[in-house]
């Protein structure tokens, strides 16, 4: 008994550690990390803001539509590549007032976020398509969920709410919902 409850823990242990979930607590003992919010995501969310940035993807109005929860009342999309990888840009427009009238007429007085799916290299998360999540504030700094954690990386994964569960529900298996003008509005291309 004792022999499987160690060779369970063992394999569990070595499991974890290959995943990267994985720490070192204060006192040397191994603890688990969570799926988003750690210094590595932190810092390719840093990364990425400024890719976005120098590429035009921050400063490029796109066209605006109506939206809901948990995105903005108002939003837009914008679509390109990062590195050669696929990066999805979502606005998100909100506030006493907000109208897609009166967001072109002030774009900066209701943005509220941009969240963004950012596609990693292979391995990266597998079961959820090797997806980076990240929820900015307008000027580039991280949002954080109510625990304080920063929103960067496999945000939510394994919960039943949040960005992951969510995109879970897309068609096409790749976890991107449908953005053209039947369903909602075009996404603007960025070259």
């Amino acid at each position: 008994m004792k022999y499987s409850l160690l060779l369970l823990m063992a394999a569990f242990f070595v499991t974890g550690c290959s995943s990267g979930h994985y720490g070192m607590s204060r006192n040397g003992k191994p603890m688990m990390q969570a799926p988003f919010g750690n210094a590595d995501d932190i810092a390719y969310a840093k990364t990425l803001w400024h890719d976005m940035d120098k590429l035009g993807f921050n400063a490029r109005p796109a066209t605006l539509y109506v939206g809901g929860p948990p995105h903005g009342a108002v939003r837009e999309v914008l679509e390109g590549n990062i590195d050669g990888r696929r990066v999805i840009v979502k606005r998100n427009y909100g506030g006493k007032g907000v109208s897609i009238k009166a967001v072109q007429a002030d774009r900066s007085k209701y943005l509220k976020s941009i969240t963004v799916m950012a596609k990693r290299e292979a391995g990266f998360d597998p079961e959820d398509k090797n997806w980076f999540w990240v929820k900015y504030k307008p000027n580039g700094q991280l949002h954080n969920n109510p625990k304080g954690m920063l929103l960067a990386g496999r945000v939510a994964k394994g919960m039943d709410k949040g960005c992951i569960a969510c995109h879970k529900s897309a068609s096409g298996n790749d976890m991107v919902f449908i953005h053209n003008k039947e369903a909602n509005a075009e996404i603007t291309k960025v070259n």
